[in-house]
Formats: structure tokens, C-alpha cells, sequence
């Protein structure tokens, strides 16, 4: 019998996509997919540790697999990604319930990795077009799946350790990230995130790249949404959203994704981090312009070394005036190995966690606004989970696994990838309901 395996992810959409190709190295060798963690012969945990908070649920989630792995009794334990990466020396030292690990940059090797460590096989080995039948959109109960435009990033931000154990920014080539989307449609994606560290980056000096690719996958049949993630707030942005504004993607969302991390320009300065309030200010009015009902979803980052109150206003004042429709809120941590490490860490964890609360409190405030005005309104939806106990859709304008949902009544034979018209009934602190209006098939 074929050895079975099964893949925990951590962290952000580009471990998705990270897991997305150990999924079809591991197929590649003829290894089956378990349905659960505790009927697999091999349990790989791609990890993350970006923040303090990821690296503490990366190890909680090692100490449940490794409990696990004791009550299987044959079971191996692979941890893989940027945690391993960055702390290869102390995952073999301090996490003996660790069987293997591997970092960043070789998911594609992941089948023959485990198999030469475990002496494992699988059925029969597959090439990788066949493999990818593995990751099946329908089988996960996901109608969206995340692809790599690169990895790596440059930009050297001071609180920021991911060049360090993701390396320099690299991109992928055009021709294969186009026949990976279509792989992924043909087998039931409807929705396709473009992701990476620096995804304004992509295609260097050539600015006509990423618009050019991102209309050459609208293009693909079955492609409903189309969504880029992680803008850098600069110039680079602003062109790119111009000249996608002149093409018209047909499957391009009306979504932003850029992280401001601070408006205010002394701390942007000790992020190393280009731009200020009215800089942001600016780039918002412009997408917002340039796209009818666009939405947009930034981060900050309170507690910088050096943040003071005045500074903290400037946030609020800003989410106030302009109004995101999307916020997260994080708080500092000093990252060993990143440019701003030997600054400390000044700003009491009190003082922390009380900036954040205000930042979230008064974008609550602007939510609650912005609920009210959807109230009525009708949007072309994609059903996200369907089942004789709910029925939840999105709105183009929001991300999988980040954004709102519309809860409905259930609604027998629609499945996750179905397109309805629903309309705006009402809403929660964060997610909204609605009713039914029509539905087609896909």
C-alpha cells in the first residue's frame, strides 16, 4: 500500500501555494493524500515566522502533531518552511518530536526528500500536469487557490526579517505561472490570487509585465476573479494601477491590497519604508478612482521603536479621513536578524496593545458606516461554503480567508465556486447577511 500524507498550513496565502507544490511533489512519488492529519503515515507541517505570534502557533501546532504522532505509533513528523528555515539549528536541538525538516525554496523536492529520509514509497510515480489532479479545489471545499508570482523580497524594511530566510526577490517566469493557473481552472479554480513577497516588483524595469499576465489569465475560460495581493504603496503601484485600468481585466476584482504599516513619515523612515500620510492618501483617491466600487485592505504596524502619540493620532486620523474598507493591526516585535533588531524595544506591551485597540476601535466606527451603506445593495457573489446548515458567499471585494462573508439561508445544489446575486440585508461586527436573489451555474 501506497504511503498516505497530509499537509498543515500555517501562515499566509503564499505558504498556501508553498503547500500547493509540496502537494505535487509528494503525488509526483505516489504518495497518497489523507484526508486527516491522523491517518496519514507522514504529517508535514509548513510553518511560518514572520511575527512572534506565528512562530508561537508554529510550535504549539508541532507539540499537537508530535502528540499525535505518539497515539498513531508509525507516523513521521516533517516540519518545512520559513520556520525551519530560520531556525534549522534549534528545531534539531530543542524539537527532538521533529522526524526531518527542510526550509524554503526546494517544496518541489518535497516527494523525493521524505521518501530518501523514510524509505518510503508510493504507488507509482505520476508526472507533475497529472499531479496537480491531486490538489482538486472541490475535494478541500475551496474555489480559490493562491499562485506564486515570485518569491524573495529587497526592500530591507527595518522590522522585517523575511530576507533572511526567504532570500533575495526572485521572479517566476510568465509562461509557467500561466500554464499553473490554467492547471489549476481546468480542475475547478474559479478564483486565482496572485501573491508574493513584493508583488509590484514583478517583472523589474518592464512595468507592462504583471498588467500584461494578469490579462493573459482574465483571458483563461473558467476564470471568474482574479485578485493581486500585497501592493507596495510607492510609484510602482500607481502605474501599475493605471495601466490596468486601461486594459479592463475581465476577471480583475476591484480589490487593493497594500500595506502602509505607519502614515506617519518619521516612523516610515525608521521602517526604511518609503511614502507618508499624504503620499497614502493620494494612491487611495487614485484606485478608488480608477475602479468603481473598489475596496481597499491595508495593515499597520503600531509600537515601532521611537512611535509616539502624536504619531499614533496621525493613524486615526487618517483611518478616520480615508476611510479602509479592509484593516489589520499588528504590533511590534523585534525580529533577530532584521535591519531594526538592535533598536530594542522600547514601547511597553501595554502601551502596544492599548494603540491597537484605539486603531481598531475607530475602524470599527468606519465599518459600521460602510455596512450601513451596503444595506440594499446587490453584488455578484461566489459561494464560498455551502451545506444544509449555511450557505456563505463573497463579495468580489473580498479576499479568501481575510475578508467578510455573507451569511444566507441555505439554498440546496450550490456548491463553492457557484456565482449568485445576492442582496445586502444586513450585518454583524464584521460580516454581513443577505438574501438570494438569482444563481447560475458555474
Amino acid at each position: 500500500m501506497a504511503a498516505s500524507y497530509y499537509i498543515t498550513t500555517l501562515g499566509c496565502p503564499k505558504n498556501q501555494a508553498d503547500s500547493r507544490e509540496m502537494d505535487v511533489s509528494l503525488a509526483r512519488q505516489g504518495f497518497e493524500r489523507a484526508t486527516s492529519a491522523d491517518r496519514a503515515d507522514l504529517h508535514l507541517i509548513n510553518s511560518c515566522a514572520f511575527i512572534e505570534s506565528a512562530r508561537v502557533e508554529t510550535i504549539q501546532m508541532v507539540m499537537e502533531a508530535a502528540q499525535l504522532k505518539r497515539s498513531h505509533g508509525a507516523q513521521h513528523l516533517v516540519l518545512a518552511g520559513c520556520f525551519a528555515e530560520r531556525y534549522s539549528s534549534e528545531v534539531q536541538n530543542e524539537l527532538p518530536e521533529v522526524d526531518l525538516s527542510f526550509g524554503t525554496g526546494i517544496y518541489h523536492r518535497a516527494g523525493e526528500i521524505v521518501a530518501e529520509r523514510f524509505g518510503l514509497s508510493g504507488a507509482h510515480s505520476i508526472d507533475q500536469a497529472s499531479s496537480l489532479a491531486n490538489f482538486l479545489p472541490t475535494r478541500f471545499g475551496r474555489p480559490y487557490a493562491p499562485v506564486k508570482l515570485s518569491d524573495g523580497c529587497d526592500r530591507g524594511c527595518s522590522f522585517c526579517a523575511i530576507p533572511q530566510f526567504r532570500g533575495p526577490f526572485r521572479q517566476r517566469e510568465e509562461t509557467e505561472i500561466l500554464a499553473e493557473c490554467a492547471a489549476l481552472v481546468e480542475r475547478g479554480v474559479r478564483e486565482l490570487m496572485l501573491v508574493s513577497q513584493d508583488t509590484n516588483r514583478y517583472g523589474g524595469r518592464d512595468v507592462q509585465a504583471l498588467p500584461r499576465l494578469v490579462e493573459d489569465i482574465s483571458q483563461l475560460p473558467g476564470v471568474q476573479w482574479l485578485r493581486l495581493l500585497y501592493l507596495y504603496p510607492d510609484a510602482r503601484t500607481e502605474q501599475l494601477l493605471r495601466e490596468l485600468a486601461r486594459r479592463r481585466p475581465a476577471a480583475l476584482v476591484p480589490y487593493l491590497e497594500t500595506p502602509l504599516q505607519h502614515v506617519s513619515a518619521r516612523v516610515l523612515r525608521a521602517m526604511r519604508r518609503s511614502g507618508d500620510r499624504n503620499h497614502f492618501a493620494d494612491l487611495f483617491a487614485l484606485a478608488r478612482d480608477l475602479f468603481a466600487d473598489l475596496e481597499i485592505r491595508t495593515s499597520f504596524l503600531v509600537g515601532f521603536p521611537g512611535e509616539e502619540e502624536e504619531d499614533v493620532q496621525q493613524l486615526l486620523e487618517f483611518i478616520k479621513e480615508m476611510r479602509p474598507e479592509k484593516m489589520a493591526v499588528f504590533t511590534y516585535s523585534p525580529e533577530e536578524g532584521s535591519p531594526g533588531f538592535d533598536l530594542g524595544d522600547p514601547v511597553s506591551e501595554e502601551q502596544k496593545a492599548e494603540r491597537a485597540n484605539r486603531l481598531r476601535q475607530a475602524h470599527l466606527a468606519v465599518l459600521r458606516e460602510l455596512h450601513a451603506q451596503r444595506v440594499g445593495r446587490s453584488y455578484r457573489c461566489m459561494v464560498e461554503k455551502s451545506s444544509g446548515q449555511e450557505l456563505a458567499v463573497r463579495r468580489p471585494q473580498d479576499a479568501p480567508e481575510a475578508d467578510e462573508l455573507v451569511f444566507l439561508d441555505p439554498e440546496p445544489g450550490l456548491r463553492p465556486g457557484d456565482m449568485v446575486d445576492v442582496e445586502i440585508s444586513g450585518f454583524f461586527e464584521y460580516d454581513m447577511s443577505g438574501r438570494l436573489l438569482a444563481r447560475s451555474a458555474r
